[in-house]
């Protein structure tokens, strides 16, 4: 029994989350993709994994309503952020004005990607700049459903597949509820990632890593808060497969939810290309959010941010034209089948030497 075809398996996590009887784990296959499995002798066959997984039963998805160029105004959160700093924003506004909790991925200290609960304001840091690998939701859905049954705000910033299992387990929307939907070039699995540092054979085991922020596109490792690797995107083989698209998840060269009808409340990306055909007369230096208002909930949040950014009504046509992720999904690399075969056998480095 398979809950969805496994190349269309985004690893939300949604059906692992919604079985009482805990039948399901999650197992890696021979490319060490992570993958739902079932373990038969505990399930009474109540099929619901197979009714909440998004693939089988579709979320419903908004045409944007208004599209903004935003930055945060806090200039050392602007800076230490990607984009403009739109989604500390939005987590600091619920931590600091709602009593909320917050939810979004870090790497631990072994770089391993996870989900992580927040509700203070030192507890944020973890969240800030750009992860480029597979986060593990663990028992995310569970806690926020938790704490809305209580009666808190929750904010959740995430891929549009795992807003999507989010919005599928918890089966009604909450109005105390902000969902924030990232745009989303595609995931490589966590293992690649682990494996690929390993390749590096650095003298310290890094307990951090960073793609965006103060060293915008560079991959930077470090230990105890001192860099002992960086590397510019194009000189590093991992950010290289990962810009050109070599390995990401097989579901993400499919996905259903790069396109202008989005998931979240809201939507947060890169602004590219503001200015190329429509005059915007301002510094772009320190990076600019875009910002999709997907519906009145996330318009109603959005408004209550506004004295802490700098905000500009654009096109949306504009915003579209520039993020490729709104159009269409990742093109598949033509090596892609290729890169599989060789990473099977050989593994992450021999991989990455021939193709890169």
């Amino acid at each position: 029994m398979s809950i969805c075809e496994s190349n269309k398996c985004t690893g939300c996590m949604a059906c692992y989350s919604a079985c009482s009887k805990q039948c399901i784990s999650m197992k890696l296959n021979n490319y060490n993709i992570l993958l739902p499995n079932i373990d038969k002798t505990n399930c009474n066959n109540c099929n619901l994994c197979i009714i909440t997984c998004p693939v089988n039963n579709k979320v419903n998805k908004n045409k944007p309503l208004e599209a903004y160029a935003c930055w945060n105004l806090d200039e050392n959160d602007r800076k230490s952020s990607s984009s403009g700093g739109l989604a500390s924003i939005f987590y600091s506004h619920f931590i600091n004005n709602k009593k909320a909790s917050a939810y979004g991925c870090s790497y631990d200290n072994n770089l391993k990607l996870k989900f992580y609960r927040a509700t203070k304001p030192e507890e944020l840091q973890k969240f800030k700049t750009s992860k480029y690998s597979f986060a593990d939701i663990g028992n995310t859905y569970k806690e926020i459903k938790k704490d809305l049954d209580a009666g808190l705000y929750s904010i959740f910033i995430s891929t549009p597949c795992q807003c999507a299992g989010l919005k599928n387990y918890l089966k009604k929307d909450y109005e105390k509820l902000l969902i924030i939907d990232l745009i989303c070039h595609g995931v490589p699995p966590q293992s690649y990632l682990d494996e690929y540092i390993q390749t590096l054979n650095l003298k310290e085991a890094p307990d951090n890593l960073t793609f965006r922020g103060n060293l915008d596109f560079f991959f930077t490792l470090y230990k105890n808060n001192k860099i002992i690797y960086s590397e510019k995107n194009n000189n590093d083989k991992f950010y290289t497969a990962f810009l050109d698209g070599l390995f990401y998840r097989e579901n993400c060269y499919s996905c259903e939810y790069a396109n202008p009808y989005r998931i979240g409340d809201i939507t947060l990306g890169d602004f590219w290309g503001i200015g190329k055909n429509i005059p915007f007369n301002h510094d772009t230096t320190n990076g600019t959010s875009l910002v999709l208002l997907n519906n009145k909930k996330g318009t109603k949040f959005f408004e209550e941010i506004k004295n802490k950014i700098f905000y500009e009504k654009r096109n949306i046509e504009e915003a579209i034209e520039g993020n490729a992720q709104l159009k269409h999904p990742s093109p598949k690399h033509k090596n892609y089948e290729k890169f599989l075969n060789i990473y099977s056998q050989k593994g992450i480095k021999e991989a990455l030497d021939i193709l890169i």
